[in-house]
C-alpha cells in the first residue's frame, strides 16, 4: 500500500465508540504521515472531530440513521467519487459492511464477523472479552499494514470553556447513560457530593434527556458549589469541559471514552458490564468501581439494559459511596505527590 494512500474508516455506533476511533487517526498519522483519512459517523457526531487538530484526516461525513435507505443510497454515491484506496470497517453490522464494499475502493478491511466478510478484500477476528481493549480491536484491522503498535485515542480541542469555570479547579460527574443498568443509582451520587468539601466545584454533565436526573442531584445539594449544565452544551463544548476538569466521575459510557481522548483522570464506575468487554478507561490516572459483590448475573449482556432482568439491580446499588470518596481521595494524592 503507497504512503500516500485515500483511507476511510467507518464507525457510526455511539459516541464513544466515534471517540475511539481517534486511536486509528493517531497511529496513520505517526506511522504513514502521507496518508489522508476520512470518516463516516452516525450523523450529529461529527463536532467531536473539530477537537482533533491534525490534517491526517480531511472530511466526515454523517449517516442519517432516521433516514437509513435515503442517507445510504446518497453515501454510496458521493463515496463512490472518492476512489479510495482502502476501507477499514470497524463495524459488524450488515448494512455499512454492504455500503464498503459498494463505493469502489481499491481495498476493504473488516471483521470476519461482519456478515458481508466475504466480500472484503482482508478479514479479522473480532478479539471481544477478556479484557482486549476496544482500541485493541480496531488496530487489528491495520495490522498488515501498519503492525500492532498502540495508540491512545486523542482529542486536543482549543482551551476555551463556555462558562466561568476555573480551568483545573473543578471536577466533572456525569450521571446518566443511554442504558438504565449502566447508571449508578441516584442517591450514591448524591451522598458522594455531601461527602465533598463544600467549596469543591461540581459540573454535572449529560444529554438534554438526562435533565431532571442531574436537576435531582443540583436540588439535593443546595450547600455545595453545583454547575448544572446538563443539557446546555454541544459536543465540542462538552469536551472542552471534561479536557479542563482536575478529574472526572462517570457512568461506562460516552463521556469516560472523551475523558480517555482528552487525557483528564477518570473514575469510571460499572454496574452492570465490565471492563473485561475492552471498554474502560485510557487516561494515564484512572480508577474503576464496581461491585465488590460477586454476582452471578455480572454482566447480564455485552451492552446496559433499559431495566435489569432480575429487578434487584444489585451491580448498582452494591456499589458504595465509600468507593467513590476513596478514589477522590486517591486522585488528590496522586495530584500533590
Amino acid at each position: 500500500m503507497s504512503q500516500n494512500s485515500n483511507v476511510l474508516i467507518i464507525q457510526t455506533a455511539f459516541l464513544g465508540d466515534v471517540v475511539l476511533i481517534t486511536s486509528l487517526l493517531e497511529k496513520i498519522r505517526h506511522e504513514s504521515p502521507q496518508t489522508k483519512v476520512q470518516l463516516l459517523v452516525r450523523a450529529g457526531l461529527e463536532p467531536v472531530f473539530e477537537a482533533y487538530p491534525h490534517d491526517v484526516l480531511t472530511k466526515v461525513w454523517g449517516y442519517d440513521k432516521s433516514k437509513k435507505l435515503k442517507s445510504w443510497l446518497a453515501l454510496r454515491k458521493q463515496l463512490s467519487k472518492e476512489n479510495f484506496d482502502q476501507v477499514f470497517v470497524v463495524q459488524r453490522f450488515f448494512g455499512m459492511g454492504l455500503l464498503a464494499v459498494s463505493i469502489g475502493a481499491k481495498k476493504v478491511i473488516g471483521f470476519r464477523e461482519n456478515p458481508v466478510s466475504f466480500l472484503f478484500q482482508e478479514s479479522v477476528t473480532h478479539r471481544f472479552g477478556n479484557g482486549v481493549h476496544e482500541v485493541e480491536r480496531n488496530i487489528d484491522l491495520v495490522d498488515k499494514w501498519l503492525g500492532k503498535q498502540f495508540y491512545a485515542p486523542f482529542l486536543s480541542p482549543t482551551p476555551y470553556l463556555p462558562i466561568n469555570l476555573a480551568p483545573k479547579n473543578y471536577i466533572c460527574i456525569s450521571p446518566g447513560s443511554v442504558w438504565e443498568t449502566k447508571r449508578l443509582p441516584l442517591q450514591t451520587w448524591i451522598d458522594f457530593i455531601h461527602g465533598l468539601p463544600e467549596d469543591q466545584a461540581v459540573v454535572l454533565m449529560g444529554a438534554p434527556n438526562e435533565l431532571e436526573l442531574s436537576a435531582k442531584i443540583a436540588a439535593a445539594c443546595p450547600k455545595h458549589l453545583i454547575h448544572n449544565l446538563t443539557g446546555q452544551l454541544g459536543l465540542l463544548e462538552a469536551i472542552r469541559v471534561y479536557q479542563q476538569a482536575t478529574v472526572a466521575f462517570v457512568n461506562d459510557s460516552g463521556p469516560m471514552h472523551i475523558c480517555s481522548a482528552v487525557n483528564t483522570p477518570t473514575v469510571a464506575v460499572f454496574c452492570s458490564t465490565t471492563p473485561e468487554f475492552g471498554f474502560g478507561p485510557l487516561a494515564t490516572w484512572n480508577r474503576v468501581i464496581e461491585s465488590n459483590e460477586n454476582l452471578a448475573c455480572k454482566p447480564c449482556g455485552s451492552h446496559g439494559k433499559k431495566l435489569c432482568p432480575l429487578g434487584h439491580y444489585a451491580c448498582g446499588h452494591g456499589i458504595r459511596v465509600n468507593q467513590l470518596q476513596e478514589a477522590y481521595q486517591a486522585f488528590l494524592s496522586a495530584r500533590s505527590e
